[in-house]
């Protein structure tokens, strides 16, 4: 269970440590990652830590990231580091050196990134968006989260819409399965009631298959040499097998055919194109090709191969590079709101505790004027004290007030409100930092 700290919440207390793609090897990554089902007990465990007020795991198939709400960079290390020696049986020479460790708006910033796929193996990517959500819905359900936590993550997520919105970093494909499906889409005005005939079994070409379902295809027909494994290539995708010597008639049949097979030499040529009644799109998605060149020249035949896919995903590559200026200078907005709040809270604290104190003086100030005055004051004459009394007070300190406020909006090494502490005669304790 996640402790709250006494005193108001600031990033500088906010950590990440991990490892990603970048740092560390798909091995060693695989080591250290996090089951859905093993994610609440290992927070549970982290959050008793000392020096450990909550966090939130980041586990994909190219990072593992630990969000730590904590008193002390050291402490959050030593915790990260502990947990997978503890969890997952680890030498820390092992997986130590891959580490790295962010703090305060370093951390921020990085999480905002990340959920912006700014730091994603594919730049503009979808999925970690929702994996970020996610994360934090685990903590919520571990109890592991804090206000600290909370407002950033909740932030982050709004960080991700926008980028997602206002720029165009995700709007092209990079995968070559799903450029397939763009060309096809670019091809034939719809996709609807589209008939697909899928050549072989390659992975690729089955994921191109089930895009072009998602967009309206209906009829998918899976032709392989081997029949057992083109029937269980149908199943998988809801589509029908047939065998492989019918390969001339299904493909007069078809709309568009996707072709990854591992043969050495073409199996698809002009001659099985003749007698077509309709405009054909063929996907060549092997390597060696499995499609005659020559049958790009064809009447109503539209051959693309993987160059040719290569070429488009690389294009729409830079476009999404060419968005990654706008994506970061979102970033940058957000980390700057979310350091303006943490700036505007981290004074909460002492000037509560100001007023509290001034009031304390106030009231007992009042209570010996009445004592000594002997006076018995009428119920209004008792309110217009009261009232006088509290607005000097509010008087005195409003200036001292809105000094700190916008002390800290500028300066972010809170002199002031050390010095505010200190003049006040307040208990010393750094509150701006947990």
């Amino acid at each position: 269970m996640a402790i709250e700290p006494d005193t108001e919440v600031h990033p500088v207390n906010f950590f990440v440590v991990g490892l990603n793609h970048k740092t560390a090897s798909v091995d060693l990554r695989e080591q250290v990652a996090f089951t859905h089902s093993s994610i609440r007990p290992s927070l549970e465990k982290l959050c008793a830590q000392a020096g450990i007020y909550g966090a939130a795991i980041l586990s994909t198939c190219n990072r593992t990231e630990i969000y730590l709400h904590a008193v002390s960079e050291q402490s959050a290390y030593e915790g990260v580091c502990s947990l997978f020696q503890d969890e997952k049986g680890l030498v820390s020479a092992n997986f130590a050196p891959h580490l790295y460790t962010l703090s305060g708006e370093d951390a921020v910033r990085h999480l905002f990134e990340v959920v912006s796929s700014l730091d994603s193996m594919v730049l503009g990517e979808a999925q970690i968006a929702g994996q970020v959500k996610e994360s934090f819905k685990d903590a919520q359900l571990a109890d592991s989260t804090t206000m600290l936590l909370d407002r950033i993550f909740r932030q982050a997520r709004s960080v991700g819409k926008r980028v997602r919105n206002q720029t165009t970093i995700g709007d092209s494909h990079v995968s070559l399965s799903t450029v397939a499906v763009d060309v096809a889409k670019e091809t034939f005005k719809t996709l609807d009631d589209r008939s697909i005939l899928l050549v072989g079994s390659g992975k690729m070409s089955e994921l191109a298959a089930r895009y072009l379902q998602e967009q309206g295809a209906t009829s998918l027909i899976v032709a392989s040499r081997t029949h057992a494994h083109a029937a269980s290539v149908a199943r998988s995708i809801g589509g029908e097998a047939r065998y492989f010597d019918e390969l001339p008639e299904l493909i007069k049949q078809a709309d568009i055919v996707l072709s990854s097979t591992a043969s050495p030499h073409v199996i698809i040529n002009p001659d099985m194109l003749k007698g077509r009644t309709k405009p054909l799109l063929i996907l060549d998605l092997a390597l060696p090709r499995d499609v005659d060149a020559a049958c790009g020249e064809m009447e109503d035949v539209s051959l693309v191969d993987l160059d040719d896919l290569g070429t488009i995903a690389a294009m729409n590559q830079r476009r999404r590079e060419d968005s990654t200026a706008d994506a970061r200078a979102i970033v940058e907005e957000e980390v700057a709101l979310l350091l303006r709040w943490a700036a505007e809270h981290a004074v909460t604290p002492t000037i509560k505790e100001m007023r509290s104190i001034a009031e304390d003086v106030r009231k007992n100030e009042v209570a010996h004027l009445l004592k000594v005055l002997d006076a018995d004051l009428s119920d209004d004459d008792r309110a217009a004290l009261e009232a006088a009394t509290e607005a000097i007070v509010k008087k005195m300190l409003h200036a001292p007030t809105k000094a700190l406020r916008e002390s800290v909006l500028t300066h972010t090494d809170y002199e002031t409100v050390t010095a505010a502490r200190v003049l006040f005669g307040l208990k010393e304790e750094s509150e701006s930092i947990q």
